[in-house]
């Protein structure tokens, strides 16, 4: 499963005015750093009354921004990114955080469309290319997809989560090998990453590989004993293998989620 994606914070820092007062530096400070009602309060304060230059103006209005798409109010979002696109054309992280409002509403399109005028203004800034590759897999272009992340590689090594990513767009091609290879890179980056594991029982298991498959889903089953997926995908293995018993892992699989024959279904795995 894969999550729709923003910043959390504003990636630049935020410059003060020489002239600026002890107390605007407070609220600089808050407006950055500290989160909810206090950061909005702090960048409104600044937005008022802090005589910033437009470049450090536009960074207020997406920090402003990224508290109120946090607490889930998207309309005042959208105000305060647009806002920073206005004062600052070049600002990538603004047009990003954009982006990642329509991401989080399902307008993948959309989305790219901002996160092409990231990368545009930005060509250097590596995560538009890592939303963008999140948003074409969503919309179910993992070719195009794949082609994202390793922009996004050729400028960040070594995030397990990169890899993770682009070997669910390799799993949803059939492309087995790869996207087995992807989700050991992640592993070795981050042992503990439960989806990646999860990932890597379905690539093992549409290779063949049941004992491994079997290996991952325990794994995950041991950090997360109701995953239904994991029971799920555990009993197909073992039934694969000749285990008879893997007809309670499905069983117990679809008492917790009865949906759960119909999910897998659709990553190209049934009975």
């Amino acid at each position: 499963m894969k999550t729709a994606w923003f910043t959390g914070l504003a990636l630049a820092l935020l410059a003060t005015p020489a002239f600026a007062t002890a107390q605007s530096d407070d609220y600089a400070r808050m407006c950055a750093h500290d989160t909810g009602k206090a950061q909005i309060d702090a960048c409104t304060w600044l937005i008022k009354n802090g005589n910033q230059k437009d470049a450090d103006l536009a960074v207020t209005f997406v920090n402003r921004g990224v508290a109120y798409q946090v607490k889930g109010d998207f309309n005042h979002a959208a105000f305060d990114y647009t806002q920073a696109m206005t004062l600052r054309p070049d600002y990538g992280v603004a047009y990003l955080d954009m982006g990642s409002l329509y991401d989080l509403d399902g307008q993948y399109d959309r989305a790219i469309g901002y996160y092409n005028k990231a990368i545009a203004a930005a060509p250097d800034y590596a995560l538009p290319y890592f939303a963008r590759g999140k948003a074409n897999a969503e919309a179910g272009r993992n070719d195009i997809a794949i082609a994202d992340y390793d922009n996004y590689l050729a400028r960040v090594a070594n995030d397990p989560e990169l890899f993770n990513n682009r070997g669910a767009s390799y799993l949803a091609l059939n492309r087995f090998a790869e996207a087995l290879a992807d989700f050991d890179h992640a592993l070795a980056l981050n042992p503990a990453y439960v989806e990646a594991r999860l990932n890597r029982g379905m690539a093992n298991y549409r290779l063949g590989n049941y004992a491994g498959a079997i290996a991952d889903n325990n794994v995950v089953l041991t950090a997360h004993t109701g995953s239904a997926a994991a029971l799920y995908m555990r009993g197909l293995a073992k039934v694969k293998a000749g285990d008879d018993t893997g007809h309670m892992d499905i069983a117990s699989a679809k008492g917790i989620d009865p949906k759960i024959a119909d999910t897998i279904a659709k990553e190209g795995v049934a009975p």
